[in-house]
C-alpha cells in the first residue's frame, strides 16, 4: 500500500469510524491554541507561533496506558518511535534521533555529551507518571536551547503545582497491569497546594515481563526488566514577586537485556544492570511590576546518568563489564523584557559542564584473571558549553514575528593514554526568524527559517569499542553538524473543526558519518567518524480534528518524509516510513470508549548502514496496520481505564527496532484519589 492509498483509506476510516471519545477540559493533543512556553521561552498561543507545534497532555497519554514517555508520543505528527529493546524508546523528530534531537525536562537539557548517534534509551528514564504534558516543537530549537536541536525540541513538563486560597491535599495511588505478567506498576503519590506553598512527592515500583509479540512471535525472551522511581517537587511564594521551585527526580532500571543481541549476535549475556538517571534543580523567578522588565528566571541543576553493562558471547569464558557515568551541572539566566506594546524579548546566558567517568574490564572465568581496559569513553573527559542568546517577539496587529540568535562555545578536554591531553573548542552561531499572519478569523499562515547545529561531543570524539554492530575508534578533528530548516504551514482553528498542514525541508551539512576502515577487531568492522556528508530531509505533516458535539471527536494525523544523502547519492539512514493515526472517541456520562488505527508503510529506501543493520530485514521493514481500543470509567474517587492493544494480533516491528511490538493484550489501570 503506497502513501497516497494509505491516506485515502485512513480518511474513509475516519468518516465511518465508530464514534468513541471524550471531550473534556484536559484534552489538549488536538488543541491548536494551547499555551506553549518552549518555542519562545515565554507564554504564547501556539496558533500564533511560526512553527509546527503539538502538545500531548497527561490525559492523552493515560488513555493509551503508555508504559514509557516515548511510547506516549506515538501518533504525534513528525514523531516516530524506534525501540532497540523493550526498555528502550527513541523518538525520531522529523527523521533525526539520538544526539541530533534535543530533549528537555522542565526546560533543562536531558541530552549530555555521551548521547550517541542513532537511537538511545534515555527518554525512558523519565517516569511517565510525573509528566504533565509534552511539547513537541518542530523546525526550530537551536537558537532557543542550543546544540542537538537539528530538527526540533521535545520538552517534557512534569507535574504542575498551584497556589490555592483554600488549601487542598490529594492522596493518590495508581495501579497498572498488563496480562501475562507483561506489566505490574504501582505508584503512591501525595500532593499539597496551599496559599504560599505547594509540594508533590511520589514513588513507583514497576516490573515488566517478557514482551509478547503478535501472531506467531510469542514471548520475546529475554526482554523483561524492572524499574523503581522517586520524585519530589515543591514551590514557594517568597513574596514581593519572587517564586522558588525545586525538584528532584530519580529513576533506575535493572536487568535490562538487549534482546536482539541474544537472538542475532550470539550473546549469552548482554544486559544493562543498572541504568539510571537523577535530576535535581532549583528555579528562582522574579515577576517585576515594571513597564520594561517582565520577569527574571534563574536556574541551577545537576543531572547524573549511569549505566553498567555486562556481556558474554556463547561458548566464551570472557565476561565484559562496562560502566559509564556522567554528571552535568548547569546554570542559566533568562531576562524577559517589554519594550512596547508590539515588542518583547528574552535574553539569557547558559552554562553546562559534563564530567565523564568510564571503565571496562574483562573477566576470564576459566583462569579467574580480570583485565582492566580503556572504557568506552576516555575516563575523566570534560565537556563545557557556554552560550548567550537573544530572542525577540513582535506583534503587529495580525502579524507576529519571531527572530533570534545564539552563540555557543564548547571546550572538550580528553586525556588519552596514546595521544595525551586533547582539547577541542568547537563553536557555533545560529539564527532564526519566522512570521505568522492571521489571514482570516480562523486561518493562520506561517513561515519559518531556522539554523540548527550539533556540536561534536565526547561520544563522537572518544568512543572506543563495540557500538551496535560495529567497532568504533576515536576521532579528534570534528566540526559541528549543521542544519537549515525551512517551513511553510497553515493552521485552521474553529470550535468544531481544526487542523494544521505544513511542508518543510531540512538541509543538512557537515554531517558526522562513520567511515569504514580496512580493519576488523573481534569480528567487527572498524569505523571512524568524519564530517563528510551532506543531505536533506523534506516532507509534510497534517493533523485534523473534528468535534461536531461535546461527546464526540475524531482525529487524523499523518507524516511523510524523504531523506537523501547528496554526498553518497543514497537515502539517509533510518528515515521513518509514512505513518499515520486515526482515532475516534465518544463520551457517555462517566464512561469513555475509543478506537484508534495506526498505520506505517513499508520502508524500502535503505542506506548502506540500514542494509547491514541486523535489526532491519533484507529488503526493508514491512508496513503494518494496528487497531486498538480504550475504555475509561470515572467515579468520584476512583477511575478505571482499560486498553486493548493490537486487536488483530499483528506481528510487526517499527523501522530500525530490535524487538517486535506487543501482540494482542489487555492493559488496565486503576487510580484511587482522596482529596481533603
Amino acid at each position: 500500500m503506497n502513501s497516497k492509498t494509505s491516506i485515502i483509506a485512513l480518511l474513509i476510516f475516519c468518516q465511518f469510524a465508530i464514534p468513541v471519545f471524550s471531550q473534556d477540559k484536559t484534552d489538549t493533543i488536538a488543541s491548536m491554541d494551547e499555551v506553549s512556553v518552549t518555542a519562545t521561552k515565554r507564554l504564547s498561543q501556539s496558533s500564533r507561533l511560526p512553527y509546527s507545534i503539538t502538545i500531548l497532555s497527561r490525559e492523552d497519554a493515560s488513555r493509551q496506558l503508555s508504559r514509557t514517555v516515548p511510547e506516549s508520543l506515538t501518533g504525534i505528527p513528525g514523531v516516530f518511535i524506534q525501540k532497540t529493546n523493550h526498555a528502550g524508546g527513541s523518538p525520531f523528530l522529523r527523521g533525526l534521533t539520538g544526539n541530533q534531537s534535543l530533549i528537555l525536562v522542565d526546560g533543562i537539557r536531558l541530552n549530555n555529551s555521551i548521547f550517541r548517534y542513532g537511537p538511545n534509551q534515555y527518554m525512558t528514564l523519565v517516569d511517565p507518571f510525573i509528566v504533565e504534558k509534552v511539547e513537541v516543537i518542530k523546525g526550530t530549537g537551536s537558537v532557543q536551547y542550543g546544540s542537538d536541536a537539528m530538527t526540533g525540541v521535545i520538552n517534557i513538563q512534569t507535574t504542575a503545582l498551584r497556589f490555592l486560597e483554600k488549601p487542598q491535599c490529594n492522596e493518590k495511588a495508581s495501579l497498572r497491569l498488563t496480562e501475562t505478567g507483561m506489566e505490574f506498576s504501582f505508584r503512591p503519590e501525595l500532593k499539597y497546594e496551599g496559599k504560599k506553598f505547594a509540594f508533590m512527592i511520589g514513588a513507583g515500583s514497576k516490573k515488566f515481563g517478557d514482551l509478547k509479540g503478535g501472531d506467531s512471535t510469542g514471548f520475546q525472551t529475554p526482554s523483561a526488566y524492572a524499574e523503581k522511581s522517586f520524585d519530589f517537587k515543591w514551590m514557594n511564594d517568597l513574596g514581593r514577586g519572587w517564586q522558588l521551585t525545586g525538584a528532584y527526580q530519580w529513576l533506575q532500571q535493572t536487568n535490562v537485556p538487549v534482546y536482539h543481541k541474544y537472538i542475532l549476535e550470539n550473546f549469552a549475556l548482554n544486559t544493562s544492570d543498572p541504568i539510571g538517571r537523577g535530576l535535581g534543580y532549583l528555579q528562582l523567578k522574579k515577576f517585576f511590576n515594571s513597564t520594561h522588565f517582565k520577569s527574571l528566571d534563574i536556574f541551577v541543576a545537576n543531572q547524573h546518568v549511569a549505566e553498567s553493562r555486562f556481556s558474554r558471547k556463547n561458548n566464551s569464558a570472557i565476561t565484559r563489564f562496562e560502566r559509564d557515568r556522567i554528571s552535568t551541572t548547569s546554570v542559566g539566566i533568562d531576562l524577559s523584557q517589554h519594550f512596547n506594546a508590539h515588542w518583547n524579548a528574552n535574553t539569557g546566558i547558559e552554562l553546562y559542564t559534563d564530567m565523564v567517568k568510564s571503565e571496562r574490564n574483562e573477566n576470564n572465568t576459566s583462569t579467574g584473571v580480570s583485565t582492566a581496559l580503556r572504557g568506552l569513553y576516555p575516563d575523566g573527559a570534560r565537556y563545557a558549553n557556554i552560550a548567550a542568546y537573544t530572542l525577540h517577539h513582535f506583534q503587529l496587529n495580525k502579524l507576529q514575528l519571531e527572530a533570534g540568535m545564539r552563540y555557543n562555545r564548547y571546550i572538550a578536554t580528553i586525556n588519552e593514554t596514546t595521544l595525551g591531553k586533547v582539547t577541542l573548542k568547537p563553536q557555533a552561531l545560529v539564527f532564526q526568524g519566522g512570521a505568522n499572519y492571521q489571514l482570516l478569523k480562523a486561518v493562520y499562515l506561517y513561515a519559518n527559517i531556522s539554523d540548527g547545529f550539533r556540536a561534536p561531543n565526547i561520544d563522537d570524539l572518544g568512543t572506543l569499542g563495540i557500538v551496535d554492530f560495529r567497532y568504533e575508534v576515536p576521532a579528534y578533528a570534528l566540526k559541528p553538524e549543521r542544519s537549515v530548516n525551512n517551513e511553510l504551514g497553515v493552521k485552521y482553528l474553529r470550535s468544531k473543526i481544526s487542523g494544521s498542514l505544513s511542508i518543510f525541508k531540512t538541509t543538512l551539512y557537515n554531517l558526522i558519518s562513520r567511515i569504514k576502515t580496512a580493519d576488523r577487531i573481534n569480528g567487527y568492522d572498524v569505523y571512524v567518524k568524519e564530517n563528510v556528508d551532506k543531505g536533506f530531509i523534506r516532507g509534510w505533516e497534517a493533523q485534523l480534528v473534528y468535534k461536531p458535539a461535546k461527546f464526540f471527536r475524531t482525529q487524523l494525523s499523518a507524516t511523510n518524509l524523504f531523506g537523501q544523502s547528496l554526498t553518497k547519492n543514497q537515502p539517509l539512514r533510518r528515515i521513518p516510513p509514512f505513518n499515520a493515526r486515526i482515532s475516534a472517541e465518544y463520551l457517555m456520562n462517566q464512561v469513555v470508549a475509543g478506537i484508534s488505527f495506526d498505520h506505517a508503510s513499508p520502508q524500502r529506501r535503505l542506506e548502506a548502514g540500514d542494509k547491514s543493520d541486523n535489526r532491519i530485514p533484507a529488503g526493508g521493514t514491512p508496513g503494518f496496520n494496528l487497531l486498538n481500543m480504550h475504555f475509561a470509567y470515572q467515579a468520584k474517587n476512583i477511575s478505571f481505564r482499560a486498553y486493548l492493544n493490537n486487536i488483530f494480533n499483528v506481528d510487526y516491528r517499527t523501522h530500525g527496532s530490535g524487538i517486535n511490538g506487543m501482540g494482542r493484550s489487555i492493559s488496565a489501570m486503576m487510580v484511587v484519589s482522596l482529596k481533603q
